[in-house]
């Protein structure tokens, strides 16, 4: 059983008719309309000077987070901050940039 497609083979397909054109023609040949080539470029590798950075950043938000939190009972706040935010998520978001400042100084280190 083939499973490749006539239109992978020969070349595209026509965005008006769905017809498959070849890949070196401009125009379709069956409704004669243009068909433009788009390149699709690959996706940049991620920044990798700025993961430490970033990391960095993600650290002190927790701790910012983690004190405003701790405080919160001698601020007076009109809403009460839940235990888990102070227990389970600025932990891990202490953690999570503490990893991404490991792997941004790592890939600086390594490159």
């Amino acid at each position: 059983m083939n499973t490749v497609t006539p239109t992978a083979v020969r070349g595209r397909q026509c965005a008006y008719c769905g017809k498959p054109v070849a890949k070196h023609l401009v125009r379709c040949p069956h409704c004669r309309e243009g068909v433009s080539e788009v390149k699709i470029k690959a996706a940049p590798p991620a920044a990798k000077k700025r993961q430490l950075s970033r990391g960095i950043l993600y650290m002190l938000l927790a701790l910012a987070i983690r004190y405003a939190a701790a405080q919160a009972g001698t601020m007076n706040l009109p809403f009460t901050i839940h235990p888990a935010v102070t227990n389970y998520l600025s932990p891990m978001l202490f953690l999570g940039g503490l990893g991404l400042a490991l792997y941004g100084f790592l890939s600086r280190a390594t490159a």
